[in-house]
């Protein structure tokens, strides 16, 4: 498989991660191609360059995966460093220290059965229906978060939120439009399910840190180490191996 290389190089650089680096606890749900697991082992666009310049500045990733909601209570309770792929609000800029450079950029998009097609151009078409939605989730839209003439279904992950529109629960998922497709191909459902291309919304996605100040200045770090990376070809060549090129 194509992960396999990084895999392999994944685990080396813990064999050669100097005996001095600073264990970081990083977070983050499954939300490929941008962070998963591939027979275990994390791996992911994202994932793999925040975990490449974090051993370049002299840390050490732990990298565990669980429901985004829950990932972001083990940040704000201290029980992890950071949180991977997670977008800015007024609300989180006061629990996170964020870095100026983001990761990637976020495109949301309604996913709908191909049986029950219910077409997009602005929320007053969602009126009177089931949109399902991921836990903690703030989707970088919050007139569709406040609107209340329609119903939102919370699903525990991209999955569960597909899942629940395969079988008629919801008329509508929310879902990243990547991680989305990615997910309906591991689940064999490409042929059933499709989107409707106007986006929900858009916006950039960060690793970001717990507020404590030290992490305030590996945000400055990482920023500057990521905005760097960005102009190399090793860069380039990383994305295309995630079809993101």
């Amino acid at each position: 498989m194509k992960w396999i290389p990084y895999l392999l190089a994944a685990m080396l650089g813990l064999l050669t991660t100097p005996l001095g680096a600073t264990p970081l606890k990083i977070v983050s749900e499954p939300w490929p191609p941008y962070v998963f697991l591939e027979n275990g082992a994390p791996c992911g666009a994202d994932l793999e360059v925040s975990d490449h310049l974090l051993r370049e500045l002299g840390y050490q990733p732990q990298w565990r995966m669980m429901p985004w909601k829950r990932a972001q209570y083990e940040v704000l309770n201290g029980s992890a460093d950071a949180i991977l792929d997670i977008a800015i609000t007024p609300e989180r800029l006061q629990q996170y220290h964020f870095p100026d450079e983001p990761l990637s950029l976020s495109e949301t998009v309604l996913f709908y059965h191909n049986t029950h097609p219910h077409p997009f151009n602005s929320l007053e078409d969602l009126r009177g229906l089931r949109i399902g939605v991921s836990a903690g989730y703030s989707y970088s839209n919050p007139e569709f978060m406040q609107a209340d003439f329609f119903s939102r279904k919370l699903a525990p992950s991209i999955e569960a939120n597909l899942l629940m529109l395969q079988h008629g629960r919801v008329d509508l998922a929310v879902v990243n439009r990547r991680a989305g497709l990615y997910t309906l191909h591991n689940l064999n459902l490409d042929e059933q399910i499709s989107y409707n291309p106007k986006p929900l919304s858009s916006g950039n996605v960060y690793l970001a840190f717990q507020r404590q100040p030290a992490m305030a200045q590996l945000a400055e770090r990482f920023s500057s180490a990521l905005r760097q990376f960005k102009q190399t070809a090793e860069y380039r060549s990383l994305l295309a191996r995630y079809g993101l090129n």
